[in-house]
């Protein structure tokens, strides 16, 4: 929550998400205020809110943000009960300049000098290079042009097989890597992400395993 003394603690800012994670943040994950596990990666692409916007829009550049809970993107780190952060005293950037009478501030970071997985993984890490290739082999595609082809009913047959091809291989790297290195779900959305069949559930389309394999329904 804000730290202005205009804040109600109505708590509406957290209950809408977790923060964007900027460059002065990576000292909270040194620390070890905040852990990888409390973050996930929001991929280019995906479509999120922006600041004050009131519809999704595609992600141009990747960032960080505190996880959800409870299945849902209401922050981490609120507390329902006490309508307060449980890391107040160590909040990220964002939410110290946030201010709903004033939106100035936090318009001005919008975008810009985001943390990304990159920088809070040590070069020798061996899930480095896991990342790279998941990022290579399974991109998170155009949810923008693939929401107006689904609305138009324009999707082509072909389209729609890469989809599901690319959702069964997002699942399967993600099952052999957290397997071999023991991720957690946790570990596992810092490093990849969503999986791609998430991503597709608002558009209307769900992943269903068959016995051909993986097939999108709408």
């Amino acid at each position: 929550m804000s730290g202005s003394a205009n804040c109600k603690r109505c708590g509406t800012c957290c209950r809408q998400g977790g923060p964007a994670l900027h460059g002065p943040d990576l000292k909270l994950l040194r620390s070890g205020t905040l852990r990888t596990e409390d973050l996930i990666t929001v991929r280019r692409g995906e479509l999120a809110f922006q600041p004050l916007a009131d519809r999704p829009e595609p992600v141009t550049h990747e960032f960080l943000k505190l996880s959800g809970q409870h299945g849902t993107w209401c922050c981490l780190f609120y507390d329902e009960q006490s309508q307060g952060c449980r890391c107040y005293s160590h909040r990220p950037l964002a939410c110290r300049l946030l201010d709903c009478t004033d939106t100035g501030p936090i318009l001005d970071i919008a975008g810009q000098d985001l943390l990304t997985r990159f920088a809070c993984i040590a070069a020798d890490d061996p899930l480095l290079p896991l990342i790279r290739e998941h990022e290579q082999r399974c991109p998170c595609p155009d949810l923008h042009a693939l929401a107006g082809d689904l609305a138009q009913d324009t999707l082509d047959p072909a389209r729609l097989a890469e989809l599901e091809a690319t959702v069964a291989l997002d699942l399967a790297f993600r099952s052999r890597v957290a397997a071999e290195l023991r991720l957690s779900v946790a570990q596992e959305m810092f490093s990849f992400g969503r999986p791609l069949f998430q991503l597709l559930l608002p558009l209307g389309l769900q992943a269903v395993n068959t016995p051909e394999g993986i097939r999108l329904h709408r």
